[in-house]
């Protein structure tokens, strides 16, 4: 390790790739202190740091620029939503899936194709939000003219393509994927003032035992994290040629294949019909449309410290499905098992065809299964550690209310994803100026 740190060190390309990545993430939390025009910052900053759960989860996607509702505050959510989107498309859209198979041009040209459909969706989430954030903080922005909402909208959408070509030129030139780097960036920032409000806040005689709670909760879930992320299952594939082994190669299946497109999603499915009911009933207050706000507020509400059980099992459920349905859109196993037959490979000891392609999809449905339990309890950790009754008590004191809102299991394995990825691009960086150094 020591050798490893030396030689990135020691080397000129990779520490200029570092020092750039540096600033140009300072540059990114610079824009977090620009704000949106006509909103009142004031009362937004502090509604939101009043709020724990899944606000907390949707501020930090959006880099904790949410408190400001700064130039930024949309942050990558359309560019995800659009590029979920589109490998959803891939399933009926053959051009799409053409593209696909044409690996890098192909890529290059869908990611042209994300940036185009990022636009629209940025604005119209931009509108929305706008809305949104009006109905659930009253007064923070004025929604009666349509001007101050378009103006804010355009703003925010600016922003959300400036923070695309941010992340490009990150990992264009930089250590690592730059929206993921980005999102880690919001995450740590996020974390960090949220643990040093805490132990300002906290009481010292607490202090001690609450950092020791913190820190068990934080390895628990890292160590999950490193089993979801590094766990695979690797199928040896031989490929022979005039009935003689030419070369075996492996076939590996990830446990969580599908990082975090499932809780992502789950928490839209989930809070839609509470956030839903919360406008509609702004615009027609009757006794049915309360009635309906009533029953999505009490179980639907996942947007709070303590939701109704109801809705963390659906949120659970909902995780585990998603990992299913994202995973085998992702890998087709009918395509693996095609792609395997026609570069002349098998799988010891099952048949090419029909066989091969579903030993790949039992492979990948039990894989699923474990990975999506994981995942769907790394989702509702925040929600179901209330639950004990020893942090119960814990909580209705003081002392423990803040622990879920600081460590969260998302926000761990968005860690442990990112430092992972870093690590594999240093290494290849490292490997690829030894090579060029031999040659």
């Amino acid at each position: 390790m020591l050798n490893t740190i030396k030689h990135i060190l020691t080397s000129k390309s990779i520490r200029n790739k570092i020092l750039f990545t540096i600033a140009i993430i300072i540059l990114y939390r610079f824009f977090i202190f620009v704000p949106v025009p006509f909103v009142d910052i004031d009362t937004l900053k502090s509604a939101v740091s009043n709020t724990t759960g899944g606000m907390q989860l949707f501020a930090m996607l959006m880099g904790w620029s949410l408190q400001k509702f700064s130039l930024v505050a949309l942050g990558l959510i359309p560019f995800i939503n659009a590029s979920i989107i589109l490998q959803l498309l891939t399933v009926v859209i053959p051009h799409l899936e053409e593209l696909k198979e044409e690996w890098e041009t192909g890529n290059m040209k869908i990611q042209q194709y994300t940036r185009w459909l990022t636009l629209p969706l940025a604005f119209l989430q931009a509108i929305g939000m706008v809305y949104l954030i009006a109905s659930y903080i009253p007064g923070v922005i004025n929604t009666s003219s349509f001007s101050i909402v378009l103006s804010a909208a355009f703003a925010l959408t600016v922003g959300t393509i400036l923070l695309i070509w941010i992340g490009e030129m990150i990992t264009e030139k930089g250590i690592s994927n730059g929206i993921s780097l980005l999102i880690f960036a919001s995450i740590i920032s996020g974390m960090t003032s949220s643990f040093m409000n805490f132990t300002w806040s906290a009481e010292k005689g607490n202090l001690t035992s609450v950092l020791i709670f913190i820190l068990a909760i934080v390895l628990v879930l890292i160590v999950l994290s490193i089993l979801l992320i590094r766990t695979r299952k690797e199928i040896p594939v031989t490929y022979a040629k005039a009935w003689k082994i030419q070369e075996t190669a492996v076939l590996p299946i990830p446990l969580n294949p599908v990082w975090m497109i499932p809780i992502i999603f789950a928490m839209a499915f989930v809070s839609f019909p509470y956030l839903l009911w919360q406008i509609l009933y702004k615009f027609k207050e009757t006794a049915w449309t309360e009635a309906i706000k009533s029953f999505t507020e009490t179980y639907m509400n996942i947007m709070t410290q303590n939701p109704h059980y109801v809705a963390v099992i659906l949120y659970f459920l909902l995780i585990v499905l998603f990992t299913f349905f994202y995973s085998w859109v992702t890998f087709k196993p009918e395509k693996m098992a095609e792609q395997i037959q026609r570069r002349g490979g098998y799988i010891p000891g099952i048949r090419p065809g029909e066989d091969t392609a579903k030993y790949l999809n039992d492979v990948l449905m039990h894989l699923c299964f474990w990975g999506g339990i994981g995942l769907g309890f790394i989702g509702i950790y925040t929600y179901v550690i209330n639950w004990i009754p020893f942090i119960q008590d814990a909580v209705q004191t003081g002392w423990l209310n803040a622990v879920p809102v600081i460590v969260s299991g998302a926000w761990v394995i968005i860690i442990v994803w990112v430092v992972q990825e870093i690590i594999n691009k240093l290494n290849a960086d490292l490997l690829m100026e030894k090579y060029s150094k031999i040659v």
